[in-house]
């Protein structure tokens, strides 16, 4: 018996010491704990894309607080922070995970389950406003959501309205910098990116298809009614859609114009950089032309009120640092600046003037940031000038641009190479 025990203590004791052998030495033998790089996608002077290797950013400041409230309040438990080599994973999150991004994760997050989805590129997926409203209420937004409400995140400010608190503002900074080691990587992530799409063919059938999967993904925002008084609408600074006005923004119609399904398909697939509209590519092809098709049906002028023709995008021009200067005279001469500002901040003259047709403030987009709310693809701005942003100050320079016979391309790359990122 005593040998047994002692059989059984030698066991243990080795299996321990294997243990840490094997999870706690091998793994520093491997090259890949040495890595202290990750690919970074920049954008050049001349307003294009670039990739190169740099440095991961560290936590500190409010992130690192950010991170120690992630970890004390356990979210690890649901959120995994680690992108498999699956083409699954990749379409759904996001590029795959590499070695240098973990550089700094002491502990690592890469969690132990998926009940909530992955979090590793979750910066920039969503508006701050879309983050605010999902900790105060998860199932304003995703109503089959299990994730608790995080209500000591918030405040009353003077007016009565729930605000972030320093905790609440501390996890937000932490969990929009997920991702950001990789630079602008949204902007060439190909399961994002849509062109102009085609139509779809509403019938009865679709509709009610379309009416199902609106009010799982669509009403916390934009209503039942989708009058854009959705319950998650009161934390949104920037307002969801009225498909009862039957005013759309990112058209590729012209100014006035109802747009064509492919411009709806396209703003749902993509979503709206910015702001609190996610992309839904994640839904089946046949999800999305479903909903478009219950969305028409807000605005009844859809069908008996054509689109007009699209206005026609060319092949985009390779840039050169001439073109970009053309482009900061036409800024100038087009008078880009009083909304924008003379370095497109969004600070121009009239910035804090403006309002939209619902007479919400409005600000102008801050260019040197980067996000651009229809794409940042070249066409994507070129579309954008050229149309304007129905039911919003900004108007369509077509007419302009043609007047003054200048390129529209060079104010689309000088509007780019002012998100630049530094050397």
């Amino acid at each position: 018996m005593r040998s047994v025990k002692t059989i059984a203590l030698i066991a243990g004791a080795g299996f321990f010491f294997l243990a840490v052998f094997i999870q706690g030495i091998i793994p520093y033998l491997f090259k890949e704990i040495r890595v202290q790089k990750v690919t970074k996608v920049v954008r050049t002077s001349l307003g294009t894309l670039q990739e190169l290797k740099a440095d991961p950013l560290p936590y500190d400041g409010v992130i690192e607080k950010g991170r120690r409230i992630y970890i004390r309040e356990g979210c690890w438990y649901c959120h995994s922070m680690y992108i498999r080599p699956l083409q699954s994973e990749v379409i759904r999150w996001g590029p795959l995970s590499e070695f240098g991004e973990y550089s700094y994760d002491l502990p690592h997050l890469f969690g132990t389950r998926r009940i909530g989805p992955d979090l590793t590129r979750i910066g920039g997926k969503y508006g701050d406003d879309w983050h605010i409203a999902h900790f105060f209420n998860p199932r304003m937004i995703v109503p089959d959501s299990i994730m608790p409400r995080f209500t000591w995140f918030f405040k009353k400010d003077t007016n009565g309205r729930y605000v972030l608190n320093d905790d609440g503002k501390a996890i937000l900074a932490f969990i929009q910098s997920r991702g950001l080691s990789k630079g602008k990587w949204r902007d060439e992530f190909p399961y994002q990116t849509f062109l102009q799409g085609s139509s779809s063919v509403q019938s009865r059938l679709s509709v009610e298809n379309g009416k199902m999967v609106y009010l799982r993904r669509c009403a916390g925002c934009h209503g039942e009614k989708g009058d854009g008084k959705g319950e998650a609408s009161n934390f949104f600074a920037i307002k969801p859609r009225d498909f009862t006005s039957g005013t759309y923004k990112f058209r590729s119609t012209p100014s006035g114009s109802l747009p064509l399904d492919g411009d709806l398909y396209r703003t749902v697939s993509a979503g709206i950089r910015g702001t609190a509209m996610p992309a839904w590519y994640v839904l089946s092809e046949q999800e999305r032309w479903d909903v478009i098709n219950y969305i028409k049906s807000f605005y009844p002028d859809f069908k008996t009120t054509p689109p007009e023709q699209p206005i026609f995008i060319p092949q985009p021009p390779s840039p050169t640092e001439g073109m970009v200067k053309k482009g900061r005279r036409v800024f100038e001469e087009l008078k880009c600046w009083e909304c924008h500002g003379s370095e497109g901040r969004g600070d121009g003259e009239k910035a804090n003037t403006l309002k939209d047709d619902w007479d919400n403030p409005i600000k102008p987009t801050d260019f040197t940031k980067g996000i651009f709310k229809s794409g940042s693809r070249p066409e994507d701005l070129y579309r954008t000038i050229m149309t304007g942003l129905n039911g919003t100050p900004m108007p369509s320079y077509i007419d302009s641009i043609q007047a003054m016979n200048e390129d529209p391309w060079a104010l689309v790359y000088y509007i780019l190479s002012l998100s630049a990122d530094k050397p």
